[in-house]
């Protein structure tokens, strides 16, 4: 029979592969999005606009950190959650051009899509919460 702390340990051990396969995901999908994207142009884009550019600066720091994050959790979620507050922030404010209206609606934030971008970041930091709870448990008393 299991003890209550090997059931713990294999929670976080799930949780951890999770994160990892879904950070994958969401990373391999954005990165096949931007090479099918550019493959796509003939012709190369006379010019970008600052904050688009800035918002694809930031969807590549988060590429990177959930590549970061599979071996190093705590740099990739922490790089993570800078990159992805920062595009919220710029979508939020409805600063991106297109179809972004800004603002607390499925144009803005709350698109299922960029919402799920959030997925892996959380898991990783639950995973390293429950971590730090079980440690706090088991430190003796002095």
């Amino acid at each position: 029979m299991k003890t209550d702390r090997e059931r713990k340990n294999a929670a976080i051990v799930v949780i951890r592969w999770s994160a990892r396969i879904l950070g994958l995901i969401m990373a391999g999908f954005l990165l096949l999005m931007f090479i099918g994207q550019s493959l796509e142009s003939n012709s190369l884009p006379e010019s970008i606009e600052l904050i688009a550019a800035i918002g694809l600066a930031l969807m590549g720091f988060y590429v990177v950190a959930m590549f970061l994050a599979l071996k190093w959790e705590r740099v990739g979620s922490l790089l993570g959650v800078a990159a992805l507050g920062g595009f919220f922030v710029i979508m939020f404010l409805g600063l991106l051009p297109g179809n972004v209206s800004g603002g607390f609606n499925t144009k803005g934030v709350l698109n299922p899509i960029f919402l799920a971008l959030w997925l892996p970041i959380l898991l990783y930091l639950l995973c390293r919460g429950l971590e730090r709870r079980g440690r706090e448990r088991t430190k003796p008393v002095l």
